[in-house]
């Protein structure tokens, strides 16, 4: 009867005094510090988000206590809980507060016209006209449950609001966070539209696996985000570290953003969500309009080709001398290259809407057929974006060790795998040497940023390829025979003959100068033809570069040469064997060979 009796009390009275929930610790618990993306700021706890609206209480971004407390507060009495479902939620499954969001008119539409049922991560590839997307870019999808297709469903972008700045401006505002980032809804389709055909971007798909109660919390957080105002910064607090908070506040036992203190490139970011065990599952490639025509004209026979050609030339799409195969195949072509010069802006709409309808009024005689789409290659496969090596050579006679780090993000002659081939980004790399006769270190060179875009053209497509270059480098004066660091600025443009698929033959006209007390009268500006070949025939990869530079001063008039020969061990591990000579008109010659171990992480 007695043991009757406790049983009884203990079913009316399920909760006592102790065991209500403690606000204090919950107020610490990750559940809740994720959720509203606090982090410690020199001891205490500072709110990513800036934005007064994001939180309840006046001392919210500073106080998770505090916001806690208020938003209790708030919740019980019915206010605020629409704006933040999934706060609410998260404290109603703790036991601080109590009710639905049934009667939050605003949100319950949003559910209705996003119909969530999953969550989708994209990787767009880099994107070298912009530099704010060279190291490529994440978004998120949220998938929809209705039937048909996902184009229907809605993409979520944290993007940076810079209003009409561009150029210089807008690098350094973005590099030092003089700009706010916001996330933005937008159906898929015109996502799909934005970088697959305007920008010609290729886009992965890898689908999160969420339950059902994590896909409805990453929703409502999001829908909580809308509103807020983020400081963005181009190398850390950006698209994709953004994504690796949003995971970690619905599921706060991933730790995913605690490695991106410095940088954030959304290749790693991505390799990051894609190592966690089972996190990811579906992979979906979808490639860029330009990316298909391409592959599709590489299909065609040599009379496929011509037809094509006398399309986009004549408009005369009388094809007698294909099958229908064929001719499905060069009209999808001709239809798809009409849309994208229209996208581009090089052809009138009416010119478009003429030779368009006259494509699929032909095509459409002719029965349905599968499109042929290219095979990519997974780029969270890629090498790591981090590279150290170690070389050994001879300067002029003289023989060094030498250092090279690079934290971003690929050369010429790094395995290109999941990558744009033809494209070289480095940031902030450091080149450390030590000459061995004399026993003296020395800062060879700092890399700033440099590129180089080769993009082959053919018959079809003229893209320009281009290379900039902002540096310091170890110069020798012969006047003096004096070494120093002078300040170093390169800017080229050209173009790229693809010979075939691997090995192209480019020429540029460059733009150099160079600044410091080094140099007779301080600088020096001039111009240079610059010629060069690229291969790839992995594992063996080659860069080869000539260029006769006309300065103001003699001290820059020089012709150089470049060769970079890459042997492939692994996709993170190479060979390198290096030569570069420069011959200056006041009879300085300069004469390197190098051989380098290349690891990337």
């Amino acid at each position: 009867m007695r043991r009757f009796i406790i049983c009884l009390i203990a079913l009316l009275f399920p909760l006592s005094a102790a065991a209500a929930p403690d606000v204090s610790e919950f107020a610490q618990s990750p559940e809740w510090l994720k959720l509203l993306h606090y982090y410690k700021n020199f001891g205490s706890y500072k709110g990513l988000i800036h934005t007064q609206d994001f939180y309840i209480s006046p001392d919210g971004r500073y106080n998770p206590e505090a916001e806690l407390k208020a938003e209790i507060a708030e919740f019980a009495t019915g206010e605020s809980k629409c704006r933040f479902p999934a706060r609410f939620n998260l404290l109603k499954d703790n036991g601080f507060v109590s009710g639905d969001l049934a009667d939050c008119k605003e949100y319950q539409e949003f559910i209705k016209d996003v119909q969530p049922n999953g969550v989708t991560l994209l990787f767009t590839d880099a994107y070298m006209n912009n530099p704010a997307s060279m190291f490529g870019h994440t978004l998120v999808r949220i998938d929809t449950a209705r039937k048909g297709t996902q184009m229907l469903a809605h993409g979520s972008n944290f993007g940076v609001t810079s209003g009409a700045d561009t150029g210089l401006a807008f690098i350094l505002k973005g590099l030092f966070g003089g700009y706010d980032g916001k996330y933005s809804f937008n159906p898929y389709w015109t996502i799909i539209n934005t970088y697959n055909n305007i920008e010609n971007r290729d886009i992965w798909e890898y689908g999160i696996n969420l339950t059902a109660e994590e896909q409805l919390k990453f929703v409502n957080h999001l829908y909580e985000m809308q509103e807020a105002r983020i400081q963005y910064f181009f190398l850390t607090k950006n698209c994709s570290y953004m994504i690796l908070e949003l995971l970690e506040a619905v599921r706060p036992s991933l730790d995913l953003s605690s490695n991106y203190n410095y940088y954030a490139i959304p290749m790693d970011t991505l390799k990051t969500v894609r190592d966690v065990p089972e996190l990811v599952g579906d992979i979906n490639y979808r490639p860029a309009r330009y990316t298909k025509i391409k592959y599709q004209l590489k299909q065609m026979s040599s009379e496929q080709y011509a037809a094509f050609r006398k399309g986009i030339k004549e408009h005369d799409y009388k094809m007698p001398n294909l099958s229908k195969t064929e001719q499905r195949q060069v009209l999808d072509t001709l239809y798809q290259y009409y849309q994208y010069r229209y996208t581009k802006g090089e052809m009138e709409l009416k010119e478009y809407r003429q030779n368009s309808f006259a494509v699929l009024r032909k095509r459409s005689a002719l029965s349905a057929a599968e499109e042929l789409k290219p095979e990519g290659y997974d780029p969270s496969l890629s090498h790591g974006s981090a590279q150290v090596s170690f070389s050994g050579g001879v300067y002029n006679h003289k023989s060094f060790e030498q250092v090279t780090i690079r934290p971003a993000y690929t050369s010429l002659t790094d395995n290109n795998e999941g990558l744009i081939r033809g494209a070289g980004v480095r940031v902030t790399e450091i080149i450390g040497r030590y000459y061995n006769q004399n026993h003296k270190l020395v800062l060879q060179r700092f890399t700033g940023l440099a590129i180089y875009s080769l993009m082959p053209m053919d018959r079809v497509f003229m893209p320009y390829s281009y290379k900039t270059d902002f540096s310091l480098v170890r110069e020798f004066n012969p006047q003096n025979e004096k070494e120093g660091t002078v300040g170093n600025i390169e800017f080229g443009i050209g173009k790229t003959l693809g010979l075939t698929e691997r090995f192209w033959l480019y020429g540029m006209i460059d733009v150099h100068g160079q600044y410091g007390g080094l140099i007779p009268n301080n600088y020096w500006v001039g111009a240079a033809p610059e010629i060069g070949m690229y291969a790839d025939f992995s594992p063996v990869r080659i860069h080869l570069a000539a260029e006769q530079t006309f300065a103001t001063a003699k001290f820059g008039n020089r012709l150089q040469y470049k060769a970079d020969v890459a042997l492939g061990i692994t996709r993170d591990l190479s060979l390198n064997f290096e030569f570069n000579a420069s011959h200056n008109k006041r009879g300085h010659n300069q004469q390197e060979w190098l051989t380098a171990v290349k690891y990337s992480f």
